[in-house]
């Protein structure tokens, strides 16, 4: 657990030492390209951790961590992508179903009717100061709003490979990357657990700061550990199936990528409820972690089982 207890120094301390200077002067989720910028370099703590304690503490080669592309399976990087691709409209699903079909007002409603959209976009444009045409939102309103769902899921795609590269392997290069291997001995279920606690509790300082739970901030803290526990699910079958840390950066990215969406779709309700990081993308993450396990049941049974190298009971690390 030594090398364990290092890395994870290591991210937290580069993190929440960004964090420190972020509050210090008085940057928080509201500051616009100023907080950008620090989120930015909090995400790097985990990288930094992984290379510092992987190259320069154990002294092993980065060959290690599985950068190079020729390790990816294409087939289960293909499913990464719809796996990521399911879980904003899976989140709208539930919200739909239990706050319109089945009256839970904390679930909120969701709406793809065009003059619903209309009237977000307006709301959204004149946020951010930008003037809307009557032409603009005429050809808006002729488009349906599945087809600006699936434009939005096509656009985060791309982004997922691109763009957003950089920022998701600042995290993933340290969660799935160095920490993956150093809990290989580990079961999964036990990974699972441990990777998605303290993935989770690393998010404090930007929670703190209004991330994600700007209402409630100090109970955002654990309700995001609740959230990482069970994207850790995810993210650790597309790890194990991808076979490279590639896989978990396209799905973070993606999730990123496509967040935003439910702003068009999703109004009302309670915020930690009717939300991706609330009850509502709880329960939706938990129904594809269900299928991901009943669909891949070599996965499944072999998920609280401790590999043969570690019969014997001993920690890696």
């Amino acid at each position: 657990m030594q090398r364990i207890r290092s890395f994870l120094l290591i991210a937290f301390g580069f993190s929440w030492a960004v964090a420190g200077v972020m509050a210090l002067f008085g940057i928080h989720a509201s500051s616009g390209m100023a907080y950008i910028a620090g989120a930015a370099a909090f995400m790097l703590g985990p990288a930094v951790a992984a290379l510092v304690q992987h190259v320069l503490i154990d002294r092993s080669p980065a060959s290690m961590l599985e950068l190079h592309p020729r390790s990816i399976r294409i087939p289960a990087l293909l499913w990464t992508v719809l796996l990521g691709v399911a879980i904003i409209p899976s989140f709208l699903v539930v919200d739909h179903v239990l706050g319109d079909r089945l009256g839970v007002a904390a679930f909120g409603h969701v709406s793809m009717a065009s003059d619903h959209l209309e009237e977000v976009v307006a709301q959204m444009a004149n946020e951010r100061g930008v003037v809307t045409t009557s032409e603009t939102m005429d050809a808006l309103r002729d488009v349906p709003g599945a087809v600006i769902l699936l434009l939005v899921l096509i656009a985060a795609v791309f982004a997922a490979f691109t763009v957003n590269v950089p920022f998701m392997l600042g995290e993933e290069l340290g969660w799935r990357g160095y920490l993956f291997q150093a809990t290989s001995t580990w079961s999964a279920g036990r990974r699972i657990l441990f990777t998605g606690t303290f993935w989770g509790l690393w998010h404090a300082p930007l929670i703190l700061m209004g991330h994600n739970y700007p209402e409630h901030p100090w109970l955002g803290i654990p309700l995001m550990v609740v959230f990482c526990i069970l994207l850790a699910f995810l993210f650790d079958h597309c790890r194990t199936r991808v076979q490279s840390v590639w896989g978990p950066v396209v799905l973070h990215g993606l999730i990123n990528g496509s967040a935003g969406a439910t702003a068009l779709f999703a109004f009302g309700g309670h915020s930690l409820v009717a939300s991706p990081v609330g009850a509502g993308g709880f329960i939706a993450i938990a129904l594809l972690v269900v299928i991901v396990l009943s669909i891949d049941g070599s996965y499944r049974r072999a998920l609280w089982v401790v590999p043969r190298s570690n019969e014997n009971g001993s920690v890696p690390g």
